[in-house]
């Protein structure tokens, strides 16, 4: 028992529907036609003609005064104006939501956006809608058309109101990524037309065939076939219930029924009637002992070949001929006809194209194909199976665009879609021709002879291997580096100790000092306090990077990676050498500079100062310096303690004053000792001690 199911949607849309009323109403009541086909169905269009409403393609063929109906589909303003220029009346049958796509595209352009019309160039709601988006709109029917766009800021996007939406997503998708900038994007898509395709699709999927009923220049229906044809494995496009035949349902049990939007609600009833009333037990008991339809697979034997290809003979009342192509397309026909002889057996399987007057197409490819299915194993769900497989051909749909790749695995042809080819986008798929590539099947549809392979989730692997490969060479080259370093740098603490002189390297100046490197790898730092003993003298003043140094290693503290080193230490003390001049008992004249609680600081050169305690300054007690001394007052010292390492001389003033005493009683003593007593003699004497 059959089942016939009509979509939920289909028909008329109420575009359509408008423009047929406004035209069978004003039908016998105006002179004039319409200009262009009303609406894309040639049966209903011959019926507004039989009515009196002609079908004209030029408003040349329009007399003063004659009424032209504007299509469906729309047109250009430039149009209105050269009706009422030619003194028509006007007849607006344009669709509301082609006349709102117009709209909106005018005022995108209006607005400064750059107008990009997505839908079918040829379309004619295409071609009015670009009219009223300006001269410098273009029309984006696939993905490579977006080559053509130019590069703008702002783009103002309107989609054809029978577009196919998920092909727009593609597109605009592409759009966006190929041309960044601002968009405003006008989904125009008709309601209608939305849900004739949702409904389609899910006719599709329910039934064993579809029949999809409109005029074949009707975009509507044509997208409407596309997408059915996606799921259901048996489609028909026809215009009328007359190209319907049986064998088209053989062994169907649910056969849906739609329409585009232009077709009228009568071809549809036809459909139905016809499909009730065929005689489907005469088709299986036919004259011939053989019943031929497309996908049947027939044993035959060879009986002639020619320029054309082989002729089999297989039991009906036609003989079957099998092109060249599809007995081996690998193999020169000069060859295939050298090799192949009369009386050979062959199995073939029936394919489309054949009718009951000539001969039955047949190919033994696609028989070849259907015995190599039922070697393919079932996957289960959620399963993967790595395979290698064999690129064929690139495969595009009908608008030219490449979907997928066709590869050959485990004995079929497969599919293996465009984005599954590499991970990232690629332009040119012609490379991959001929190759044999590392695979996984992701789908296996036995029943509709489907199988999809897929390289995404290897090269996904792949790529994270390579990756984690780096990561551990590059952890394992800077652990050995580290290591390196570390062996080096104890190395470099072994080749140095505390207290040695060594030459370095100045690798760096800084404001506090220089950092210079004294072994490979160990560098240590000439504080600004151990470069010089000029307190004045900066890091840039001592040396520039790249300099060669002499240096003192002062400490090494190995916990924390430090080295301390001087400069300083490595040369002579200018204090010392110039305090050297200098021995206890010398007297010298030196200038009072400053005062201390204890005692008055006296300079005896350039660089060397001494101390006379306020014990050594007057040879009375004094309370402090001053009370004895002034400020660069120059006195006669002599020097009483030398301690060169603290840098600290000690003089005394007093001492001289006594010294000088001593000396006149010594003088006085030798020149007139003999006149004195014994007792002042002595007296004298011990004043000297």
């Amino acid at each position: 028992m059959m089942e016939i199911k009509v979509a939920e949607c289909c028909g008329f849309c109420y575009g359509v529907k408008r423009a047929v009323n406004m035209a069978q109403e004003a039908a016998g009541h105006i002179r004039g036609g319409t200009l262009g086909p009303l609406i894309h169905n040639p049966q209903l269009i011959g019926e507004l003609a039989q009515q009196g409403i002609a079908c004209k393609e030029s408003l040349d063929q329009f007399s003063f005064g004659d009424t032209v109906i504007f299509r469906s589909h729309g047109v250009g303003p430039e149009t209105y104006a050269e009706a009422e220029q030619k003194g028509l009346q006007i007849l607006d049958a344009t669709c509301p939501n082609v006349r709102l796509a117009q709209k909106k595209a005018a005022q995108a352009a209006a607005d400064g956006y750059f107008p990009v019309i997505v839908g079918e160039k040829n379309h004619p709601e295409v071609k009015s809608i670009l009219k009223w988006a300006g001269k410098n709109a273009i029309c984006v029917e696939c993905i490579k058309d977006i080559s053509d766009i130019p590069q703008q800021e702002r783009y103002g996007v309107i989609i054809q109101t029978t577009f196919e939406l998920q092909k727009f997503e593609d597109i605009l998708q592409a759009m966006q990524e190929q041309r960044p900038g601002e968009y405003r994007v006008e989904r125009t898509i008709c309601l209608a037309t939305a849900q004739r395709q949702k409904a389609a699709v899910k006719l599709a999927s329910e039934s064993d065939a579809v029949v999809v009923i409109g005029g074949r220049n009707s975009a509507n229906t044509r997208h409407l076939f596309e997408l059915v044809q996606e799921h259901c494995s048996k489609a028909y496009h026809i215009e009328t219930a007359g190209e319907l035949r049986s064998n088209m349902f053989r062994d169907c049990h649910k056969i849906g029924i739609t329409a585009g939007a232009s077709t009228p609600d009568r071809l549809i009833k036809e459909a139905i009637i016809a499909m009730e009333n065929m005689d489907f037990e005469s088709m299986l008991n036919e004259s011939m002992e053989v019943e031929v339809y497309p996908g049947k697979i027939v044993n035959g034997t060879v009986i002639q070949l020619d320029k054309d290809g082989i002729y089999v003979s297989f039991g009906y009342r036609h003989d079957g001929l099998i092109t060249y192509a599809e007995w081996n397309p690998a193999v020169d026909p000069e060859e295939l006809m050298a090799t192949v002889k009369p009386g050979d057996e062959v199995e073939a399987k029936v394919i489309p194209g054949s009718t009951k007057s000539d001969f039955v197409r047949l190919s033994k490819v696609k028989a070849e194909r259907d015995a190599a299915w039922k070697n393919v194993p079932e996957l289960a769900e959620g399963e993967k199976r790595p395979t290698t497989v064999k690129v064929l051909r690139i495969i595009k749909n009908k608008a030219k665009n490449i979907v997928g790749l066709g590869v050959a695995v485990e004995g079929v042809e497969g599919f293996m879609p465009a984005s599954h080819v590499e991970l990232r986008r690629v332009e040119d798929f012609t490379p991959y021709l001929g190759q044999e590539l590392q695979a996984e099947i992701i789908e296996v549809d036995l029943e509709k002879k489907r199988i999809v392979v897929s390289r995404r989730d290897l090269l996904k692997a792949e790529k994270e291997a390579k990756a984690k490969a780096w990561r551990e060479q590059r952890e394992a080259q800077i652990a050995a580096r580290k290591e390196a370093r570390a062996a080096a740098e104890e190395a470099a603490y072994n080749s140095v100790e505390e207290g040695q002189v060594v030459p370095g390297k100045v690798v760096k100046v800084a404001e506090f000092g220089l950092f210079v490197e004294v072994g490979e790898g160990l560098v240590g730092l000439v504080h600004n306090t151990e470069l010089s003993w000029d307190r004045n003298v900066k890091a840039a003043d001592v040396a520039k990077e790249g300099d060669e140094v002499t240096v003192l290693v002062k400490k090494i503290d190995r916990e924390n990676k430090r080295v301390a080193l001087s400069i300083k230490a490595t040369l002579e003390d200018p204090w010392k050498v110039e305090a050297g001049q200098f021995h206890i008992g010398d007297i010298v004249e030196a200038e009072v500079v400053r005062f201390l609680p204890f005692g008055a600081i006296v300079k005896l050169s350039d660089k060397v100062e001494g101390l006379v305690h306020i014990s050594e300054i007057a040879q009375e007690r004094i309370a402090k310096p001053d009370d004895a001394l002034e400020l660069g007052q120059i006195v006669k010292a002599e020097v009483i303690k030398m301690d060169l390492d603290s840098k600290k001389i000690g003089l005394s003033i007093s001492k001289v004053k006594r010294d000088a005493e001593k000396a006149e009683y010594r003088s006085y003593i030798g020149k007139k000792n003999a006149s004195l007593t014994q007792d002042l003699s002595e007296q004298l004497e011990n004043l000297e001690k």
